[in-house]
């Protein structure tokens, strides 16, 4: 699908890009909108370097609803949220639609912050979008390897954390990957950044056109202090340097599916039987689903430590005319008479709720 991106400039954001061109998505469009504090005055060379145009809007509004959920879990309306500086995203990214209709899709680098996610899907929601966050609860180290792996270049513009001080400013993530490894071990500091440690600017990418050079950058010291000092770089003059024409792109490293004891429960449920979604009802008329046959496949269990999966729980198919309670209890019924290990079921009682 062709997507819009959020992009900060930041690491996690380009790094998202990456993915979803991996997963055949077309990047449209770009919007720089949240919630980086530093590195907005580079984001149009960004823009440039990808060669995509860039949507902006000031944030007008405030974090008003600062909660672990946001707005009404309807899709259409915004209930009573003016003034956050959510709807500011919405306003944005509808001015893209407007103009861009074919845009389904919106990347999002989040990775730890459900504040960005959960405003970013209910955003999303309610204007028919789909959010693309292949970083969403990845290993941080895992993360951080990967993106050196794959060629992202990108330079520390913020320290704001303990151990970090201003002679990180300007280096590489490469450079930088033994330190934030050590402080990780140390004081349990986010390896990408996550509690807000340091901010990045992506100065390279395989999705560049072009390489980005900092001509001209200024220090500045917000707060300095023998516990964490707080300094950033100001870019004042950046330009673009073209890459060198059919140099090699580095192969992007694409995790797993399923974790390795997800995966191994996958395979050893392929060994039990057939896959039924790949054999053909017609060279298989005895198949469920075949042509006089019922869609029903038999009850299964399997136990996960403290977890009890239980698939294909179905009422008789003849009994269609039987009413949402009737139908449960029976549902509930041949759960019951599995006689799973450590699994009962007793109280069971269904109320019309008027």
């Amino acid at each position: 699908m062709k997507y819009v991106a959020l992009l900060s400039g930041g690491k996690d954001s380009c790094f998202n890009l990456l993915h979803c061109s991996e997963n055949g998505h077309e990047l449209g469009k770009i919007d720089s909108y949240m919630y980086q504090t530093v590195g907005q005055d580079a984001i149009e060379v960004v823009a440039k370097a990808l060669d995509v145009p860039l949507y902006r809007r000031v944030i007008a509004g405030d974090a008003v609803h600062q909660g672990s959920e946001y707005g009404a879990r309807a899709a259409q309306g915004t209930g009573d949220l003016k003034g956050d500086e959510t709807e500011d995203l919405y306003e944005l990214l509808s001015t893209v639609l407007e103009h861009h209709p074919e845009v389904k899709g919106v990347s999002v680098g989040a990775i730890l912050s459900n504040y960005q996610r959960v405003r970013v899907e209910h955003v999303c929601r309610r204007l028919g979008l789909t959010s693309l966050a292949y970083l969403w609860q990845r290993d941080q180290a895992e993360l951080l390897s990967e993106m050196i792996e794959a060629g992202l270049t990108a330079v520390l513009i913020k320290v704001a954390g303990i151990g970090l001080t201003v002679k990180h400013l300007g280096k590489t993530l490469q450079e930088m990957q033994p330190t934030l490894t050590k402080l990780n071990t140390l004081y349990g500091s986010h390896v990408c950044g996550e509690g807000g440690e340091y901010e990045t600017l992506s100065i390279d990418s395989p999705m560049f056109k072009s390489r980005i050079v900092l001509k001209d950058v200024e220090t500045v010291i917000h707060s300095d202090n023998d516990f964490a000092t707080v300094a950033y770089l100001r870019v004042k003059e950046a330009e673009l340097e073209p890459k060198e024409v059919g140099s090699e792109v580095p192969i992007l490293p694409v995790p797993p599916l399923l974790e390795e004891k997800y995966s191994e429960l996958l395979e050893e449920d392929r060994e039990a039987g057939p896959d039924i979604s790949s054999l053909s009802l017609e060279e298989n008329p005895d198949l469920p689903g075949a042509a006089g046959q019922d869609l029903v496949f038999p009850t299964r269990s399997r136990k996960v430590q403290d977890w009890i999966s239980v698939a294909s729980v179905q009422r008789a198919a003849e009994s269609a005319d039987m009413s949402i309670e009737e139908e449960v209890t029976e549902c509930f019924k041949i759960l019951a008479s599995m006689h799973i290990p450590s699994f009962t079921i007793s109280g069971l009682r269904l109320r019309n709720r008027r």
